[in-house]
């Protein structure tokens, strides 16, 4: 309860008056069942308005596909019982396939109505198919209206719109990677302070796509401003992985070279100190002309200590120091960059900027497969015990058996929340029963009906109004509406259709709970290595890229996973730590195989058959079953590679192929258990390098 605000508290009164506004136009148009409109009211409503807007125009379009779907199966099967159950529950299962394959963008949401509406819909108008279309159409009006009064309460009461949780968002972003930037250059990056500027950033970097979608549709500074979002993306996941890349040279050459280091440190702080916020005395013609003047002195500098082509040869430290001096750079001019946009984004100026390609987000089959098999297996299992034990109201196992999995498919252990899901509705069979048989009863008028659900649902939807506690709660709100059973064409139930209503419900629930046990039994931690084998699965396919895989594709997808897999570890546990770093190295090592990817064609003839020999140990590494360390070490087979490139001398894409090289090596053999490599000693003393070539 302490983490509730004022903000939370207006949340659950627009939503609640939504409700009710809704339940009143249901009851006077008439329409059958205002409970519908009251439950989608609780459905689609959100803290932001923009998402308000967003998941209504899917869940109409959703609706509508389910409503329709319905008709055309009672059409076909009515006449048999156990096809129309068969094809429902397969359509559900296809349903529940493309929400968990398409996972959070937002036609999931779409995809994931069209499936448990259809059963809403289509199982009680089998059991009357003259009555079909009377009941899609009526169930489509309630559900239409209870979207278009959430909506238009969400944007003309105290809205709060998506756009200016973005920008705030975009504020924060920005701020934590300044933050990670100083650290870094400051060798202040530790395993604590450093993880949480990491974890920090890669989330906002992922929520900002989450946020665009949606912001477009309540803010139009933000929707002229899209392109400009996308860059800022674009710049904030290159400033990040150029900071992996960084931290993990400046650690090795610490241990091996700590002088070197200490010579570099003058000038890392210079870097550190054009990254920090401008001082309020600070600004001007004058300020702008010392800026100028030290970014001047600061290109100067790092290029004169660039080590000549030479030196690489005779000292391979020479090529970590090399390494970090280009990055030196690219730091600058990527913070500087990020700034520029954040202002103008922020400022509401108008841009202009080159197209960037659409966020790439992952997807796993295998999930979405194993969700619609639970959904079509929990569907069939219900609809064999309605069919074997004759139960009249059996019909309600079935639809709740597809709402719960196709609700609850995409998530990691379903079946605990399936059974948080069944705690809640059996404490709102009993919140509906005291309103059904001992308030609702007592009273008189829609004005009393308001005055009695208040108390229940203002502290409810409070909160609902959590992340964190939002989603175990909302079943609490959404199955106290369904079984209070308010409508036009029907009087309130006595206790036995009331008790079996309430059976079936569970009954349904417990159908979804046994299949996630028996078909979906692993948990966070599959989740977490099937994220990791994808990861390396997209490692191994970029080596046969040819330079062909866009930057910011890959960048995108691989940052998506990374901050799936950093919501689900636990920075306090060694194991979990070093997973979290790995993933990021994964992503730098990503980086540097586009980078030989497209600088091979330059080579020469020796040059670049060493680089196709590190692309094909690579590839064989990260395709091996669990890449584990049955297949052999790329290590050897880079250092080889870098000797041959340094006897080659300074010819073209020599020197940008020995950088991507050393960075893949680095990163190696900076996380060996992730990759599945030897040891650290193991893997240091197999990376060591012949003796090496002079010019």
């Amino acid at each position: 309860m302490t983490e509730l605000s004022w903000r939370d508290a207006v949340f659950s009164l627009k939503t609640f008056a939504a409700a009710m506004l809704a339940v009143f136009i249901a009851f006077k148009v008439p329409l059958p069942q205002p409970t519908w409109a009251m439950l989608t009211v609780y459905v689609v409503s959100q803290p932001l308005a923009g998402m308000v807007v967003s998941k209504s125009i899917f869940r109409v379009v959703g609706t509508v596909v389910g409503a329709a779907m319905s008709l055309v199966l009672v059409d076909l099967f009515a006449d048999t019982r156990e096809v129309f159950l068969l094809a429902l529950a397969l359509w559900i299962g296809c349903c529940t396939y493309v929400a968990v394959y398409l996972r959070d963008a937002p036609a999931a949401y779409g995809a994931m109505l069209s499936g448990y509406t259809t059963a809403i819909i289509g199982v009680p108008a089998a059991l009357a198919p003259l009555t079909a279309f009377d009941l899609a159409w009526a169930r489509c009006l309630e559900i239409t209206l209870g979207i278009g009064c959430a909506t238009l309460v969400s944007q003309i009461v105290f809205p709060r719109t998506v756009g200016d949780v973005l920008q705030a968002t975009i504020d924060n972003a920005w701020s934590d990677a300044r933050q990670w930037t100083i650290d870094v250059l400051r060798g202040q990056a530790d395993a604590a302070s450093g993880l949480t500027d990491r974890r920090k950033l890669v989330g906002d970097i992922v929520r900002l796509e989450t946020l665009r979608a949606h912001a477009v549709f309540d803010t139009p500074a933000i929707r002229a401003a899209e392109m400009a979002v996308r860059h800022l993306q674009a710049r904030l996941m290159m400033l990040m992985s150029v900071l992996v890349g960084v931290h993990d040279r400046l650690s090795i050459l610490s241990g091996e070279r700590p002088e070197t280091v200490a010579a570099l440190r003058p000038l890392l702080d210079r870097v550190a100190m054009r990254v920090m916020p401008a001082l309020p005395t600070m600004g001007g013609v004058e300020a702008d002309n010392d800026a100028a003047l030290e970014q001047e002195a600061l290109d100067r500098e790092i290029m004169g200590r660039l080590p000549a082509f030479t030196a690489l040869q005779q000292d391979r430290d020479q090529l970590l120091l090399y390494s970090i001096l280009l990055r030196l750079d690219d730091v600058r001019t990527l913070c500087r960059e990020v700034q520029q946009i954040r202002d103008r984004i922020l400022a509401g100026a108008a841009t202009e900027a080159p197209a960037v390609p659409p966020f790439a987000r992952y997807r796993d089959p295998m999930l979405a497969a194993a969700g619609a098999l639970v959904s079509t297996m929990a569907v069939l299992t219900a609809a064999v015990f309605w069919i074997a034990t004759g139960w009249p109201d059996g019909a309600q196992a079935v639809i709740f058996a597809g709402v719960i999995c196709s609700i609850l498919a995409s998530l990691d252990d379903p079946a605990a929340a399936a059974t948080g899901f069944l705690k809640m509705t059996v404490y709102a069979i009993g919140v509906a029963a005291l309103y059904v048989f001992v308030v609702i009863p007592r009273i008189d008028g829609f004005t009393t009906l308001m005055a009695v659900l208040l108390p229940f649902y203002l502290p409810v939807g409070m909160i609902i109004a959590l992340p964190r506690l939002g989603p175990l709660v909302l079943p609490l709100a959404l199955n106290t509406a369904a079984l209070l059973s308010l409508g036009n064409d029907r009087p309130f139930p006595d206790l036995a259709s009331y008790l079996n209503m309430s059976l079936g419900l569970i009954v349904g629930i417990v159908a979804g709970v046994l299949m996630f046990r028996l078909l979906r039994p692993l948990g966070v931690a599959w989740t977490v290595r099937r994220l990791i084998a994808d990861m390396m699965m997209d490692l191994a396919q970029i080596t046969a890229s040819s330079g062909s895989v866009p930057r910011f594709s890959f960048e995108s997808r691989m940052y998506d996973r990374i901050s799936a897999l950093f919501t689900r570890l636990n920075p306090a546990e060694p194991d979990d730590l070093a997973a979290m770093r790995g993933s990021l190295a994964a992503l730098r090592i990503g980086l540097n195989i586009l980078a030989l990817t497209a600088v091979r064609p330059r080579l020469a003839a020796d040059p670049a058959t060493a680089v196709r020999s590190v692309l094909a140990a690579l590839r064989r590494k990260f395709e091996a079953p669990g890449w584990d360390d049955g297949a052999a070490s790329p290590l050897p087979i880079i250092a080889d590679a870098i000797a041959r490139l340094l006897a080659a001398g300074p010819a073209p894409g020599v020197t940008e192929a020995l950088v991507a090289l050393g960075a893949i090596q680095t990163s190696l053999s900076q996380h060996p258990g992730f990759f599945g490599l030897p040891s650290a000693r193991d893997a240091a003393s197999s990376a060591t390098v012949a003796p090496l070539v002079t010019a």
